[in-house]
């Protein structure tokens, strides 16, 4: 028997190979590598199979280390692999710890929103971070990166490309909540709740601080529905309320 405790936030990265449908033995060994680095990061899992993953960081792991790794990791592998690149999103939300016989797993919406993310992301190389990943950088200070929103046309609202290194004086990427109107807010929390459950309004409010408009939050809370017709749902309800106070 597996024992869910508390849900917990933490830092989750998901990552796959871009610009190829097959993949040579030699890809595939090279992202045995990538496979192995993260390994010794955090809780990994993998469909099996392809050559994906999703590493899930410690609640209380700093980032500088994990990130420099599978930035390095990531050059090794493109320089290799070329033209292909190792393509990775950073997300920060919420997961259950599930402790079983076979060892700690996780399960829970922040990991389901990185894959999804990373679905819809650009087929491009490098490490991009969600709006969530950028306000929780904002709060840490002295990370040895910085957070630039993403050139290509179809990049999504709010993600931003990880570049390291930091001009003197600069801080990481994140904003306040300003533009969003408390009203909808509130009834975002209540909507959301109704679909996912008491930790909605931990959610609304961790989203509210990394994005300045409304339509930004209705984008990012739907990545935490699974089912197609609840998300399109949830989302049409959230713009008509909006649209009743614009």
């Amino acid at each position: 028997m597996s024992q869910v405790s508390a849900p917990v936030s933490t830092t989750v990265i998901a990552g796959d190979i871009a610009g190829a449908t097959a993949y040579s033995a030699a890809v595939i060994e090279g992202f045995e590598r990538v496979l192995a680095a993260a390994r010794g990061l955090g809780f990994v899992t993998q469909e099996p199979g392809r050559p994906n993953l999703t590493l899930t960081l410690a609640p209380d792991q700093e980032l500088a280390l994990p990130l420099d790794t599978l930035a390095s990791t990531a050059a090794s592998f493109d320089a290799t692999a070329s033209p292909l690149r190792l393509r990775l999103v950073l997300h920060f939300g919420v997961v259950f710890r599930t402790e079983s016989p076979e060892g700690t797993s996780y399960v829970g919406s922040a990991i389901r929103s990185t894959q999804s993310v990373l679905r819809r992301s650009p087929a491009t190389g490098g490490l991009r971070a969600t709006a969530e990943f950028a306000a929780h950088a904002a709060t840490i200070g002295n990370l040895p990166f910085r957070l630039q929103p993403c050139a290509e046309p179809a990049a999504l609202d709010g993600l931003s490309r990880l570049v390291f290194g930091v001009a003197p004086g600069a801080s990481p990427a994140g904003s306040g909540n300003g533009g969003v109107d408390a009203e909808f807010m509130a009834y975002a929390k209540r909507r959301l709740a109704q679909e996912i459950g008491p930790f909605a309004n931990a959610l609304v409010d961790r989203t509210v601080r990394s994005v300045t408009s409304t339509e930004q939050v209705v984008a990012l809370l739907c990545n935490e529905i699974d089912n197609p017709a609840a998300r399109k749902k949830f989302e049409d309800d959230l713009k008509r309320f909006a649209n009743m106070r614009a």
